[in-house]
């Protein structure tokens, strides 16, 4: 049996040495600002970065460094000692400051204090009156688990123990340090001999009222000398939290009277990240670090994302590779990057692998009209000539990189989607997002000029006497949604008098399929409305339904084609029933099917409701998706009763310019 290629993933546990993103010297430098005698505290000190940026991984490095003392050569600087506390671990808002006094306890504890100095202790104890909480406190010189001491507490018993006895608490703390500082506990308070710093690691982490509970919290020690706190978060979360009790003007200022320094994580460079590439698979790493200015851009220059991504990266080689299944790395890095930093443009190639060639396609000729300028800046006329749905790509100068530089042949993308369906890693839950839509409106419309076009199987020529604009995509159940909730279906004024009679007598107030999950996906065409709803929804909107000349004329533009687009049939262009999807697709599915006026969804996925009449019926005209290609042909004429209510009929609306 041939041997197999082994699988390298990364941890994603904080980096247990800082050069590798190049922190080096910021730890230094924060680890010296604190332990600078000269500067007083209380202080505290807010590292902020997005998630993922490697603030643990800096803090723990400062923590290090503390502890270590390897931070400068001078020897005036202060002894430290560090405590790391996770506010984001306590399920209650009102136990935070409970449960930092009962980690610094814990610290101690370790440290083998109260073991040590039990002397000094019960001077201090001596001072307190007797209650529950002296009772605790005595068991101090017992050796006992200072956790215990807390776990005969109510919480509420310990927070009295921060209020009532705060001037212990002080006398506590300083006679800890200079302990540490190995000077005598007679000796005044002197934050210039040693300091308690306090890390708060993943703030961000905490529930909006959590948030503002911790930095209260650091607020009571305000006035403590020997304290140091720093804070890891990201800042725009933080002033999020605040915001609904101090007001988005507030918040910062509230944040500006606790925090006294502030570090924000800059950008880290992309070959800083050389160093990671060299933990996984030897054969793909030079390779990968040859297009890093390429990844870390896509990636935010994020060290988190940056596992992430070649974890997945490794993984789907590997699998790639041991299913003995042909396929460029270039080609696998690349795709990687789309379904990690772009998942929407992923989603559309999975759904529609032609997605890849069409977009392909316009940004080569994009570039070749831009002369590759420095700036990736498209005017709105060349726009004009792309598909609505592929404009947020094609102004993307990332997605132009990467997209251009994929070269695969359609057989192996298809092994590539199926196979990378299943590699997938979840973010956090902070991290996690709902699926992104696209937020089409009911402005989203093509411009249709005056004039003559070829109609019809026969080909006549009819006249189009005045310009139009016409919906891009069928109406989807998102904007009709907008409809109902402005209680359109009870406007009577919008209402034809044909219409509002059916209404009444069938009490109809939703459309037939609404509440299915099958028809009612946002994104999707709203079905099962009648001609009667989809001309009020029209009137509402300050539009029209179609004639048949309008809508024949969007879809097939002047020279007579056959489908929407040049050429014969194609399956990869619509959603006909030879597609084999059996239901309605995503208004946006299809970029590499739409008309020459840049209309999508004009052959199947839904039958359209127009105005013209055939006897007592309303034409509809488009196919759908459960019919075959011989009906979707842009001259195919259908119609049904007006009060026909189907899951593969539907609409899209115009608006005559006079």
């Amino acid at each position: 049996m041939p041997e197999k290629t082994p699988v390298h993933i990364i941890s994603d546990a904080p980096e247990a040495k800082s050069p590798v993103f190049g922190f080096d010297a910021y730890a230094k430098t924060i680890a010296g600002l604190i332990a600078n005698k000269e500067n007083q505290t209380p202080l505290v000190i807010g590292i902020y970065g997005l998630w993922g940026s490697g603030k643990t991984t800096l803090m723990e490095t400062v923590k290090r460094l503390l502890e270590s003392g390897d931070y400068s050569e001078k020897a005036t600087f202060r002894k430290c000692k560090t405590v790391w506390f996770q506010a984001w671990k306590y399920g209650h808002e009102d136990e935070i400051l409970a449960a930092l006094i009962e980690q610094i306890f814990k610290t101690m504890a370790a440290d083998k204090f109260f073991e040590s100095c039990k002397a000094d202790i019960e001077k201090l104890t001596k001072k307190l009156d007797k209650s529950k909480i002296f009772g605790s406190l005595s068991k101090l010189f017992t050796g006992i688990d200072i956790t215990e001491i807390f776990s005969d507490l109510e919480y509420k018993d310990k927070l009295g123990f921060y209020d009532t006895f705060q001037n212990f608490f002080d006398d506590l703390l300083w006679t800890y340090l200079s302990w540490r500082a190995k000077l005598t506990t007679s000796e005044k308070t002197d934050d210039t001999k040693g300091v308690l710093v306090v890390f708060i690691d993943d703030l961000d982490r905490c529930p909006k009222g959590r948030i503002q509970k911790v930095l209260e919290t650091i607020k009571l020690f305000m006035d403590k000398k020997g304290c140091v706190f720093v804070i890891g978060a990201a800042n725009e979360i933080i002033e999020d939290a605040l915001a609904g009790t101090y007001g988005k003007e507030g918040a910062p200022r509230f944040l500006e009277k606790i925090v006294h320094v502030t570090f924000k994580l800059p950008q880290i460079p992309a070959d800083d990240f050389k160093k990671m590439t060299e933990k996984i698979n030897p054969q793909i790493q030079e390779n990968l670090s040859s297009h890093l200015n390429l990844i870390m851009p896509a990636l935010q220059n994020n060290p988190r994302q940056l596992k992430r991504f070649l974890n997945n990266l490794n993984l789907l080689d590997g699998l790639l590779k041991n299913s003995d299944i042909e396929i460029q790395f270039n080609d696998l890095l690349f795709w990687n990057i789309i379904d990690h930093s772009f998942p929407q443009l992923a989603n559309d190639i999975k759904e529609n692998p032609e997605v890849l060639y069409t977009l392909q396609e316009h940004v080569r000729s994009l570039a070749e009209k831009l002369e590759e300028k420095d700036r990736w800046e498209i005017p709105q006329e060349e726009l004009k000539s792309v598909p609505q749905s592929f404009h947020n790509y094609v102004q993307n100068r990332q997605i132009f990189d990467i997209i251009t530089k994929i070269d695969i042949d359609r057989s192996r993308l298809q092994q590539l989607l199926t196979m990378s369906g299943i590699v997938e890693s979840k973010e956090d839950v902070k991290e996690e997002k709902a699926p992104k839509e696209y937020p089409r409106g009911m402005e989203d419309m093509a411009d249709v000029p005056a004039g003559d076009f070829q109609y019809g199987d026969d080909k006549k020529t009819v006249a189009i006497k005045e310009p139009f604009k016409i919906d891009i995509y069928p109406v989807t159940n998102r904007q009709f949604k907008q409809f109902i909730d402005a209680g359109g279906y009870n406007e009577d004024g919008f209402w034809s008098e044909e219409g509002l009679m059916w209404r009444n007598k069938e009490k109809i107030t939703l459309p037939r399929y609404w509440e299915d999950e099958k028809w009612n996906q946002p994104e999707h065409p709203v079905v099962g409305v009648s001609y009667y709803e989809a001309e009020v929804f029209a009137r509402w909107a300050g539009k029209e339904l179609p004639t048949e000349y309008q809508w024949e004329r969007a879809a097939r533009g002047i020279d007579g084609r056959e489908y929407p687009w040049e050429g014969e049939f194609d399956k990869e262009k619509c959603n006909t029933r030879e597609s084999g999807i059996g239901k309605t697709t995503r208004v946006t599915r299809y970029p590499n099917g739409v008309s020459p006026v840049g209309c999508y969804d004009m052959a199947g996925n839904v039958w359209e409701w127009t105005t013209s009449r055939e006897g007592s019926n309303q034409v509809l005209r488009g196919g759908s998706w459960f019919i075959d290609r011989s009906l979707a042909r842009c001259a195919d004429r259908n119609s049904n009763n007006p009060n026909y209510r189907s899951n593969n009929v539907g609409f899209r609306c115009v608006r005559t310019l006079k």
